[in-house]
């Protein structure tokens, strides 16, 4: 019996988590409903910040990676901000 179709890998159904540099923020992507899901809690809570969904994983991934970098160059604004002060 022959199946068609693409095939499925492991790793297409493992959930994929950032955190950011100072763990206040973390971003998944985990698989719903035949689309990724690209979802940003605050932490230690978990609330909800964003959510998104996206019909190929590779565009999920990118989309998490791209929110990591903004949340981590927004803390890091704001300790340049502080030094700034200080001095």
């Amino acid at each position: 019996m022959a199946v068609s179709g693409r095939r499925r890998y492991d790793d297409d159904d493992k959930v994929v988590r950032y955190l950011t540099a100072e763990n206040d923020f973390e971003v998944e992507v985990t698989r719903t409903l035949n689309k990724w899901c690209v979802t940003v809690y605050q932490l230690p809570n978990r609330d909800i910040l964003a959510q998104d969904f996206f019909p190929e994983r590779w565009k999920a991934l990118a989309r998490a990676q791209d929110f990591i970098r903004l949340l981590n160059q927004r803390n890091k604004g704001k300790a340049e901000q502080e030094q700034e002060v200080e001095l």
